[in-house]
Order: structure tokens, then sequence, then C-alpha cells
């Protein structure tokens, strides 16, 4: 006898643990369904409402509409229009629902007794007691909530009953009132094991299909869903921050050390993601061997850079059999302008592109910020900081266009990324410092999107020369060509 008590008490606790669970972890999902349903009860109870009081008119002898039955009218309207304005609003509060949802049971309750009790005074009553126990199928809500705010309205039945009924239906009202009370505890109690049940099951399928089951990440697809809901409900002016990860040569991993050295390495880099990004940044799986975070917030560049150097760091130091360290190429923007998601992603990929460009396991960390609007066309001139013949035209051209200098092939790749879609002509010098100048020329020229750019590139040498118009150059001229020249040229292609 003791172990079935004992059985049937584990069980119980079991239960309210699910259901503690299922309002911790489901409130979105509660929220949403209560104002589904709510909005539901207010289209039936009107259709409903107007059916049965045309057939107690035909069928109920003696039926009079009061006072009661009219209410219900302008009740059931105003909640037609807050239906219709919350609707259009994406994410309403659980303490706004709240308020909204109880405050329609609460009157269509006070209206129902009013039916009972006033208008029917002598009759037992008859649809607050029904009203009662189906409340706990139309608004979910926790336990003891349930038997606060039921409490409140037996009471308030009990009180109209006792004040408008002789005394003896007054005994047959509270005690359907208490019957009805116990009766929709019970059943709520009922309901919301069944609805934690499901309501679990359904977050954990969701979560399942959101994470990728090897690193432990979003999928791409969850992902690109939690990013378009930060940038719906983003503040102007915050900054945010996004690393473009990609494993160096991960094909030869698969191939000298087999597949399940591969997923090894993928698992312990996400292991190092979730270590190194703080709980509040959005990791995702994008593709084989490819991840990307996003840092909601974080706008200081140095930081990210040496979130990103210390994982590769950790990564070095992670063996499998290899012979050589696993390495890491990563890209970094750090916004500060508000960039769209979209431009976001295509900017931190060309980070990552620097990065493989100047030999792999390298970090190449951008900030981009909005550049004010001119109404002069924008021109690159892309030189190193010395060049006397670059600072001449830059000083000479300023009065006609708006000249966007880059020092080194570095910048010039970061303003190629950033502005490319204003940009109207680069005028670039190939001996640059970081990224050579043949580089930057073949980006500009191979990258999609970037080769509506007329590129005009300087020369130091025959060589240089040559491959600049291999490499698909509009005009090459030599470093010590005349000013006319380029003058013309800018001229031309403007």
């Amino acid at each position: 006898m003791d172990k079935n008590i004992n059985t049937k008490s584990l069980s119980l606790k079991a239960e309210n643990e699910r259901i503690r669970n299922y309002f911790n972890t489901c409130m979105p999902s509660i929220n949403s369904s209560n104002r589904y349903m709510l909005r539901k009860v207010c289209v039936y109870i009107s259709m409903v409402y107007l059916a049965l009081l045309i057939l107690a008119l035909f069928m109920v002898p003696g039926f009079k509409i009061t006072i009661a039955y009219y209410l219900m009218v302008p009740f059931v309207f105003i909640f037609f229009v807050i239906n219709f304005l919350t609707r259009k609003i994406p994410n309403i509060s659980t303490l706004w629902t709240s308020i909204m949802c109880l405050s329609f049971y609460f009157w269509l309750h006070i209206i129902f007794i009013m039916m009972d009790v006033v208008s029917s005074n002598n009759q037992q009553a008859l649809w607050f007691p029904l009203m009662l126990m189906i409340f706990p199928a139309l608004f979910i809500d926790k336990m003891y909530k349930y038997g606060i705010e039921e409490l409140i309205l037996v009471i308030i039945f009990c009180v109209f009953s006792y004040n408008y009924k002789p005394y003896d239906l007054f005994l047959r009202d509270t005690y359907l009132g208490i019957a009805a009370y116990v009766s929709s505890m019970l059943s709520a109690h009922i309901l919301l094991d069944l609805r934690s049940h499901q309501g679990l099951a359904i977050d954990e399928l969701t979560r399942v299909s959101t994470i990728d089951s090897l690193t432990n990440s979003l999928n791409k697809g969850a992902f690109l869903e939690t990013i378009d809901n930060y940038y719906d409900k983003k503040i102007t002016g915050e900054p945010c921050a996004m690393c473009v990860i990609d494993v160096d040569n991960f094909k030869q991993v698969n191939d000298s050390l087999g597949h399940n050295a591969g997923d090894r390495l993928l698992k312990h880099i996400g292991d190092l993601l979730r270590e190194n990004f703080r709980s509040t940044d959005i990791i995702g799986r994008f593709g084989g061997d490819e991840f990307i975070v996003f840092m909601p917030g974080a706008g200081a560049k140095d930081l990210v850079e040496a979130r990103c150097r210390r994982m590769q760091e950790m990564l070095a130091d992670f063996n499998i059999g290899n012979t050589e360290p696993f390495s890491l190429s990563i890209g970094v923007i750090v916004d500060l302008g508000d960039h769209p998601s979209n431009k976001l992603f295509r900017m931190t990929d060309d980070a990552l592109y620097e990065s493989k460009l100047l030999g792999k396991n390298r970090t190449t960390a951008w900030v981009v910020n909005h550049r004010p609007p001119s109404d002069k066309p924008l021109m690159l001139l892309v030189s190193n900081e010395d060049s006397k013949a670059a600072n001449r035209l830059a000083q000479e051209e300023s009065s006609i266009y708006d000249v966007l200098r880059a020092y080194n092939g570095s910048d010039a790749l970061l303003y190629l990324s950033q502005y490319h879609g204003l940009i109207r002509l680069m005028l670039l010098e190939l001996d640059i410092n970081e990224v050579p100048g043949e580089e930057v020329l073949k980006y500009a020229k191979q990258r999609e999107g970037f080769d509506h750019i007329p590129i005009i590139a300087v020369a130091s040498s025959e060589d240089d020369f040559i491959n600049a118009r291999l490499l698909g150059a509009d005009r090459v001229f030599m470093l010590n060509s005349p000013d006319d020249d380029y003058k013309n040229a800018i001229k031309n292609f403007f």
C-alpha cells in the first residue's frame, strides 16, 4: 500500500515538474495560443450567442431580453477591435497577453453571471457554471492562478445569487458554483498535463530540427531565422559583429585522416566556438566546414579579433593523428553603421577572402561605418601614402570627384567590399603594401558584383604592366606617365 502511495506521489511530482518546465520553456507558444483562442472565442461567442438568443425568443416561454443580454454586444465589439489591432503586433509580452485575455474572460463570466442571476432570478444558474468548467480549455495558465481567478468569480457569483434569488435557489447556485470550480480545477490539471507533454515534445522536435547534431550549433536555416528576428528588433545605432570561420584544407583532412577524423575536428571546433564566444552570441554551421558567429552589441574590433585568434591558437593544439596543426581562416566585420544583414554577410565573406589570400590561418577584421552621402561621383584611389603622383591627383580631382583613399591593399579590399555599389572608378597602384596590388585587381575583376568598376592600373615595371593587362585592367599606365594621361583617362571613364 505504502509503495503504491509513494509511486503516485512521485508521479504527481513528475507531472507538476513537467508542467513547470512547460511554462518555463514554451511561454512564447503559450502566449500565441492564448491570443489565438481569444480571437476564436470572440468570433464563436458572437455567432452562438446570436443563434441562441433567436432560439430563446421563439422556444422559451416568457423569455425577455434584459440589460445583461444587451451588454454582450458592445463587449464583443470592443474585443473584436482589440483583436484586430493586436493581430498586427508581432510580439506581445506575456504580461499584456494575460491582461488582454483575462480581461475578456473575466467580463464574459460577469455577463453570464448577470444572465443567470439578474435576468433569471427565479431559475437555477446554467451559463456561469458551464463557462467556468470550460475556462481551462480556452486559456492556458498556471494551476495556482486558475485557483485564484476562478475562486474570485465563484465568490462574485454567490454574492449576486444571494442578493437576487430566493434562499433555496441561492443554495443550489452555490452548490453548482463549487461543483463547477472543483470540476474546472481537475480538468485544468489534466489539460495542463496533456499540454505539457505536447508542448515539450514540439519544443524538443523544434530544437532538434534547428541544431546541427555534429557540432551542436544552429543549422543554416535556424541561424538565418535567428538573425532575421534580431534585425526585426534591432535598435538603430546598436553595433554588432559577424565572424565567418573556414577550416583550412578540410578536404585534405578527410582524404588523409578519414571522414571520422573530419567529424571529430568539426565537433571540436563547435566546442571551441561555444567556449570562446559569449552565451548571447549566435553560432551557426553554414556548410561542411564553414561556421558563422553573430555578436549582438559587439563594437570593439580588438576584442572580437582576440576571441578569434585565441580559437586559432587552441585549435593548433588539437591532435587526432595529424602531422600538421589544424588552422582556421576567419573574416570579421564590426558594423557601426546599421548595414542590413545581407550586406553584412557579403562583407564578412570578403574579409574571409582576404584571409585566404594572405596564406590562410589568419583573421581579417574590418570595421565598417556608413559613408556620408555625396553628390559627387566616388573614385577609389589606392596607393602608398608617400606616393606624390597619387597625392597630387587626389588634390586636383577632389573638386569634381569624391576621392576615397586607401593606402594599402587591405584597406582597398575593405572599401571595395563596403562601397562597391557606389564606386565609379578605381585607380590602383600595383606596388602597394599588405595585400599585393595584383591581388586587389584580381579580386575586383573576378568577384561577383565588382566587375562593373573600371580600373586604371599603375605599374612600376614591364612585368607588372603585362600582368595588369592579363588580369583585366581597363587601362594600364607606367608609374612615371604624365599626370595629364591619368586625368584624361579618368574623364573618359566618368
